[in-house]
């Protein structure tokens, strides 16, 4: 396959493929030995140097940047070997059977091709204490075949370096699953290569997909990843959609129990109201009852306070005649006396019979006026009582129980209250 802008080496005639391959494997080793991990490195530096070994040997090479940028990104070089477009990672020592091309293609069908892992050399690995997960560093004490003397405050490993220890190492490795997944890829980190970030070709680092070395015009769609994606979208909304409907169900089972409760209640409140009704009924049979008989008791006290005020007027009238009478008596007894003055001599005879008569009839009338006045201050004593038996009555009606609860219910009910019935003294 022709490679544009590829630049073959002036010396590739003398070496066969196999041993091309071998240089280019052990060229791969000793960037893999000699370039350290450390916390947080996703191996650019090791692709770079590993680039930089490849050209300075006369080769045409590439790095290759690519991942998700929210979560995990990683780096290979890519090197022009016999018209094949090799991809070797010195970060994990590796390199893949197929070439670059035939990758991306089994990656965009869903069947990632199998790298070939070198397990014989070891990589040192710098562990800052200050920023390495706590869960990391019990991996590699646990897993590492040694640990070296520390540098600069950070802890040496020596191990082997590959993608089951970064697996194991990588704090987001998570997040790059689901990112995956969200994108319809399994949890492998092979399809990352199928999201280009950067391609660098020794001069400059091309991150448009459009224009890049290599990639210009390549489609790495995956049609299987978007149906899965798509499927995944379409179970997720169904998801959503049967929780949507759950809870709906939910709020219409919530409604139908709220809607019994407040049947039920709203027959309580019927019966309620019925039994309201009914001693409404029979508050108004006793008001009733109540202002018939305060009726009737106002009628027996008016009739009494009329019958009192006769008997005021009765006598009053029979104490202006014992009040004429008596003053008769005086006007005669006067018209004696001077008969007497004038007849000193007659008055001097009858003196003693006269002065026992005469004192006789005014003893008398004294008594009669005094008898007068004696029933005129009864008929005072009577008229009072009865308007203090009046006034009591009144008093006491107006501080019942009964007036106060037909006030407060004629109050209640809109209605009016009747007037407190005033009963004016005579004089």
């Amino acid at each position: 396959m022709e490679i544009a802008g590829s630049l073959s080496p002036p010396n590739w005639e003398l070496f066969p493929l196999k041993d091309t391959s071998r240089r280019l494997n052990r060229l791969r080793r000793k960037v893999y030995r000699q370039t350290p991990a450390a916390t947080g490195s996703r191996g650019e530096s090791a692709a770079l140097a590993l680039w930089r070994a490849f050209t300075k040997k006369g080769f045409c090479a590439w790095c290759y940047k690519f991942g998700l940028p929210s979560s995990i990104t990683h780096t290979v070089t890519i090197v022009e070997a016999g018209g094949v477009l090799q991809v070797h990672d010195a970060f994990f020592n590796l390199t893949y059977p197929l070439g670059f091309y035939e990758m991306l293609d089994e990656l965009r069908d869903g069947r990632p091709d199998v790298p070939k892992t070198e397990t014989r050399d070891r990589k040192i690995y710098l562990l800052d204490p200050a920023f390495e997960p706590e869960a990391a560093v019990h991996w590699l004490e646990t897993n590492a075949e040694r640990e070296l003397a520390p540098v600069d405050g950070l802890r040496r490993f020596e191990l082997l370096w590959n993608i089951e220890a970064f697996i194991a190492t990588c704090p987001g490795i998570e997040a790059a699953y689901r990112d995956l997944e969200e994108r319809g890829y399994p949890r492998d980190l092979r399809f990352l290569m199928l999201h280009p970030i950067k391609m660098f070709d020794g001069e400059q680092a091309h991150r448009d997909p459009n224009t890049m070395p290599l990639l210009a015009g390549r489609d790495l769609t995956s049609p299987i990843a978007a149906l899965r994606s798509e499927v995944k979208r379409v179970s997720g909304e169904l998801a959503s959609e049967h929780e949507r409907r759950a809870q709906m169900d939910g709020i219409i089972l919530g409604l139908e129990g709220e809607r019994d409760v407040a049947q039920s209640s709203s027959a309580d409140a019927s019966a309620k109201a019925q039994r309201l009704r009914d001693q409404i009924v029979q508050l108004r049979a006793a008001l009733d009852d109540e202002t018939r008989r305060f009726v009737a008791e106002r009628q027996a006290l008016s009739q009494a306070a009329t019958e009192a005020e006769a008997q005021t007027i009765a006598s009053r009238v029979e104490i202006m005649a014992l009040k004429a009478e008596l003053a008769q008596l005086r006007a005669d007894w006067d018209t004696e006396r001077k008969a007497s003055e004038c007849s000193s001599m007659a008055l001097q005879t009858a003196a003693g019979l006269w002065v026992e008569q005469t004192s006789a009839a005014l003893q008398s009338s004294r008594s009669d006026r005094e008898a007068a006045v004696s029933e005129r201050e009864q008929a005072i004593a009577d008229r009072d009582r009865v308007r203090a038996d009046l006034a009591a009555r009144l008093h006491a009606w107006e501080n019942s129980p009964w007036r106060r609860f037909r006030a407060l219910f004629i109050r209640a009910t809109g209605k009016s209250a009747q007037p407190t019935p005033t009963i004016i003294n005579r004089q």
